[in-house]
Parts: structure tokens; sequence; C-alpha cells
């Protein structure tokens, strides 16, 4: 693994060549910290963190300018280069069983006090796949409209001058995924998404065009499977 001191010499010289637009200054180095748990309190050993800039939302020069990881207690430090750009952002995740955490800042005219981005305490929860299998099964000529409303598991924050704007954060956000199904496309077989575990899922449906029934459901085992048939 290389050493922050080398991990940094490596990257001024990869932006040498990488990108053209993205400014990084030479004498400027930040302080990245926090802690990572997951949704019971657990620290997360081995998280990966990566700090990146981009000259502006349309630009194709993302310089990767800070990585590491967390410790044993879910704590992490990682020095980082800055520069005034539109974009600053801090990843941090742990596998595809883990939802996603993303600070998001600009630093066109933002210089964190004392050099130091503090995220404090995050929280990445455990996710599960849930897998739908809508079929008809009534020879009759039916047709199903459905929706599936449920959490999505990853946030982004974005700060604006270290003050959270909510507005423009996404995190606990309400997704819905639903379709319908007639003769012509009868059925939805083995469709999937990524749910946090232990959370519920609202399953509304309505036949023919009748009253919408409403049905929830409680995500808790792994690659949850869910039948239903019409």
């Amino acid at each position: 693994m290389l050493k922050n001191g080398c991990f940094l010499a490596l990257i001024l010289t990869l932006i040498c060549v990488s990108c053209e637009e993205t400014e990084i200054l030479n004498n400027i180095r930040v302080l990245v910290k926090g802690k990572v748990l997951d949704q019971n309190g657990v620290p997360l050993p081995n998280a990966n963190i990566e700090v990146y800039t981009d000259a502006n939302v349309f630009s194709a020069d993302r310089v990767l300018v800070g990585l590491g990881e967390s410790d044993a207690f879910g704590n992490f430090k990682i020095t980082s280069l800055f520069g005034p750009n539109e974009l600053f952002y801090i990843d941090v995740s742990l596998n595809s069983q883990f939802s996603e955490y993303r600070y998001l800042t600009n630093t066109e005219e933002f210089t964190p006090q004392n050099l130091i981005f503090d995220l404090e305490t995050l929280q990445l929860n455990a996710l599960t796949t849930f897998t739908y299998n809508i079929v008809k099964v009534n020879e009759a000529s039916n047709t199903l409209q459905y929706n599936f409303m449920y959490l999505d598991p990853n946030c982004t924050e974005f700060y604006e001058e270290g003050v959270l704007n909510t507005q423009l954060s996404n995190c606990n956000v309400i997704r819905n995924r639903g379709a319908t199904l007639n003769n012509l496309s009868p059925n939805a077989e083995n469709a999937s998404f990524k749910v946090p575990l232990q959370s519920q899922i609202e399953f509304t449906y309505s036949l023919n065009g009748g009253d919408t029934i409403s049905e929830i459901i409680t995500v808790n085992e792994d690659n949850y499977e869910f039948t239903f048939n019409y």
C-alpha cells in the first residue's frame, strides 16, 4: 500500500497528464476524517474512502485526490489534495451488500475551516436484493397495474460552505417501480432492486381498473423473493 506522501506525489504526476481544466493547489492539503457504522451502530472496518474533485458537472476531468480505508473501529483520516473546483466529493462504500454515501460540495470559493472535512459519523445500511415475479395465471383478459414504493438505500449530502443543503441532497428518497401488465405483456419475472434490510415496501395494484389494493412487505431476509399471481 502506498504511503500518503507517495500517493500524493503519484497523483500530482498523473494530474499533469490527465487533466487540463480541473485545478489542484500544490501548496494545500486537507484532512478528510469520520467514522463509519452500520445500521446497528457497529463499526465498519475496511470501508473505502475516495476523494475526487472536478472542474464542473460537464467536465470529464474528474481527479482522484485522496484514498484510504476505515480502521478496525470504523475511523478514517485521509490527507487529500485540494483545488478550487465546482465539484469536490467524498465517496464512502464497503461492498455491494451495503449502501453508499457521498459528501458533495463546491470548492470554487470555499475552503473548509482548519483545512478539515469532518464527516463525523456516517451510516451504511446492510442491503438485500428484492426479487419479484408477477405472473398471469387467469386465462381471462385481465390488465394489472402495479407499483412498488421503496426507500432508496444510498445517500448524497450536498453542503454549501460547510452547511447542509437539504433541498439539493438526496437521502431517504422514496422510489417507485411499476408497470402495466396485460395479454401482450403478461408477466414481470425475475425483476429486482436493492433495499435496506428490514425496510418496508408498499406494493399496490389494481386489476382491470378497479380499486387499488395495498400490501406492506417487510424485507427481513437476504435475497427476498416475492411472487404475485393474477
